[in-house]
């Protein structure tokens, strides 16, 4: 282009990246310019031969320069593919890596880390390359505050080139890894994952750390309708987000609309929040426009100028305390104080312009609540022909809460333009994955012919072709009248007037169909064992005795050590969240350690304690407290940290006795009522270690142990499979239960 070209760019378009001056001349980054043109699509008229609709000035770009422009590659892809190495990834990066990484940094900061190189990886690769410099010249733990720092002010700056103010450089300072080589796998893993990755790890987030609902994301699927039922695509829009989590809905809006010169935006009341929707959003190639400055939670005043808003507000959450209620502007009515779901529906509404659309995930119990000021803002709101239309959405869509969800769609209107409300009833669709459900783009087109149908006016749910239509996709729609959603107490609940009436709404068939697979998958695996191991024969006959077995004490074949005092370990030294996890008599549980340790010691503490670390097949008993079955250390607890309460077992290379046939032995009845007997009779009764050592133990030949100890194995592997089947069958009977006392199933 020429330089006027360019000079022309610049002062049309804010956005257009700022120059660089060398001497006397301004260079612009290639990246960046690349970029900014891969969110412009060239008109049709404007197509050269070959060029096909939707071809973006970067495309013609890196055609140009001889190559793929690799910094707009997530400009293009609106909507990455997620690879099956992405999941395995970001598994890697959110398992023990990230406590390796953090220590006692919260987790959000280590995500933040994550996030950012993918985000540098995939659309700056200058700045990628300064980074790859940086760790091939490091090879030491001095070596980490440099890393980090330099992705920290890259961060920073990336962020505060599009208004971001986040203190993102601060956030990965606060990182305390345990060691140069544990920062530079996680780096790298998270560069290595595909674009799609991206996602993952901030929904791993949520899953991990059991987020409120004021935190965790928005589940794709369900940002990608909520969409769909609001906007057009291609038609010039302004989106608006009041709560915008990590930036889900307004990437569905992008990735509906295109680039057709509408805006999104959106504000946040968690600054922590702030840099994910940005980096998302910057990730998919759309300049961030994300503030958290918002002074009073509910300003009574607010300028009108979103022609949309899509937003998934926190469930059930309270108001904060202050003036924020008092001065809000409720034209529905006052909301209660100790709910601020009618806040958030009154907030949005009032961002629309007059004639705007907004699609608002709101928690199933606000639509027939019997809290008296909640019914009356319903009512407020279907009188004036506020509510349009809402959906009853799948059973566990979001991965860190089973609280089901309905999608409203109101509308900003003087006066009712119509004088009935649509509602759909969505629970039976969705794929199962894992422990949730996923809306597919098949269950979001079968909602959306519905609904959108309705919305202009070109379909009614109650007409013949239109309801037969509905019953094939599993869909039940029907349009319910003002006048008879007031005798139901303005109840916005789909279930009270489709499928059962006053005598209970139909049960959901997905449940059922999920208890059935539970159910299945687990009755598969006992057949599977039962293979292995034939039910009318167990392996076993009569034995001679233990006659001419060896015996030897505790002692002689283990080394014994017990935890720390409480005057080297204090309690001020533990933590809840990050660090070294400490094993207590509590955790010994059915033989195993538990996974979810309830006390860590920071990783600089661990390193002064390593004489105290378990491994697997160490063998972990109560030390002080009432005796318990020991517990057999897996992998999942390698190098974990002995407390106080507990002692270590660990087999000697002179014992020649197996750690598990000895983990068997100690947890028969004998074994422990003899450390229970030997206990000192304190207010907490104590096994010292040397009292432990004098416990005799008998064993047969190495391979007759490993031979006792498979069979012993086998047999606990179907009892869990038994415990686990019978579980299952009992969900499946509940679930079972409502539909043939309902009618919606009948016995064969």
């Amino acid at each position: 282009m020429s330089r006027p070209a360019v000079s022309n760019w610049a002062r049309r378009y804010e956005d257009f990246p700022a120059p660089v001056r060398s001497g006397d001349t301004e260079l612009f980054r290639e990246a960046e310019v690349a970029r900014w043109l891969g969110m412009r699509r060239l008109r049709p008229r404007h197509l050269l031969k070959g060029e096909r609709a939707g071809t973006t000035y970067a495309d013609r770009f890196g055609r140009a320069d001889g190559r793929r422009g690799t910094a707009t590659k997530s400009a293009r892809n609106l909507s990455p593919r997620i690879e099956a190495e992405d999941g395995k990834a970001v598994d890697q990066l959110m398992d023990r890596l990230a406590d390796r990484v953090r220590g006692p940094a919260p987790m959000a900061d280590f995500v933040n880390l994550c996030l950012f190189v993918m985000y540098v990886r995939h659309a700056e690769p200058e700045q990628w390359r300064r980074i790859e410099h940086v760790m091939a010249a490091g090879e030491r733990t001095q070596d980490v505050k440099g890393l980090l720092g330099t992705l920290g002010h890259m961060a920073r700056n990336t962020l505060r080139r599009y208004g971001d103010r986040t203190d993102m450089r601060g956030s990965l300072l606060n990182l305390q890894p345990r060691g140069w080589e544990d920062l530079v796998t996680a780096v790298n893993t998270a560069a290595g994952a595909g674009e799609g990755a991206f996602r993952l790890v901030w929904e791993a987030f949520s899953v991990r750390e059991g987020l409120q609902s004021s935190e965790f994301c928005s589940p794709a699927g369900l940002a990608a309708l909520a969409a769909d039922l609001t906007l057009a695509p291609g038609k010039k829009a302004t989106v608006f987000d009041p709560y915008t989590r990590g930036g889900e809905m307004l990437a569905a809006a992008y990735r509906h609309v295109g680039d057709v010169g509408g805006t999104v935006y959106g504000e946040t009341l968690d600054g922590r929040l702030q840099s994910v929707a940005s980096l998302y959003l910057l990730h998919l190639g759309v300049r961030p426009m994300v503030s958290s400055n918002r002074s009073d939670r509910w300003p009574p005043l607010r300028e009108h100028h979103a022609d949309v808003v899509l937003t998934n507000p926190p469930f059930n959450m309270s108001d904060v305390p202050g003036p924020g209620r008092r001065t809000g502007n409720w034209p529905y009515g006052a909301p209660p104080r100790g709910n601020d779901n009618f806040a958030w529906v009154q907030y949005v509404l009032q961002a629309l312009v007059p004639g705007g659309r907004a699609a608002v995930v709101m928690p199933v119990k606000a639509g027939n609540s019997v809290n008296a000021a909640e019914r009356e803002i319903r009512g407020a709101l279907v009188r004036t022909g506020a509510v349009e239309c809402v959906i009853a959405l799948p059973p566990h869509l979001f991965s860190a809460t089973p609280v089901p969800v309905s999608l409203w769609l109101l509308r900003r209107v003087g006066h009712p333009r119509r004088e009935d409300v649509l509602f759909v009833d969505a629970q039976e669709l969705g794929e199962k994955s894992r422990r949730r459900r996923v809306l597919r783009a098949t269950d979001r087109a079968a909602i959306t012919k519905v609904v959108r149908a309705w919305l202009d006016g070109s379909g009614h749910p109650d007409a013949g072709e239109d309801a037969l239509r509905a019953a094939d996709r599993n869909l039940p729609a029907t349009a319910v009248l003002r006048t008879d959603i007031a005798a139901e107490e303005y109840s916005l609940h789909p279930g009270d007037y489709l499928g059962g009436g006053h005598y209970g709404a139909a049960p959901v068939a997905v449940r059922l169909r999920d208890a059935e697979d539970d159910a299945a998958a687990h009755g598969g695996r006992v057949r599977l064992l039962e293979q292995r191991v034939p039910g009318a024969e167990y392996g076993y006959g009569p034995g001679p005795g233990p006659d001419h077995w060896e015996e030897r004490t505790l002692g002689y074949l283990c080394e014994i050590q017990p935890g720390p005092s409480y005057t080297r370990l204090p309690a001020a030294a533990r933590t809840g969240d990050a660090g070294v996890p400490l094993v207590f008599p509590q955790d010994l549980v059915g033989g195993r350690i538990v996974d979810e340790p309830r006390r860590r010691v920071s990783w600089q503490t661990a390193e002064r304690f390593k004489k105290f670390e378990v491994h697997v097949n160490d063998i972990v008993c109560v030390r002080t407290g009432a005796q318990q079955q020991p517990a057999l250390v897996g992998a999942r607890q390698e190098g974990w940290l002995l407390s106080a309460n507990v002692t270590r077992l660990r087999v000697l290379p002179r014992g020649d006795i197996d750690p598990l046939y000895l983990h068997a032995y100690l947890s028969l009845r004998y074994a422990r009522e003899w450390m229970a007997n030997r206990a000192a009779a304190t207010a907490a009764p104590s096994l010292r270690s040397e009292a432990l050592g004098h416990l005799p133990v008998r064993f047969p030949p190495i391979a007759q142990q490993r031979r006792c100890v498979e069979l012993l194995g086998d047999l606990g592997r179907r009892t869990e499979a038994y415990e686990a089947y019978a579980s299952a069958l009992g969900r499946l009977r509940a679930e079972l239960a409502e539909h043939l006392l309902h009618g919606s199933a009948a016995p064969r």
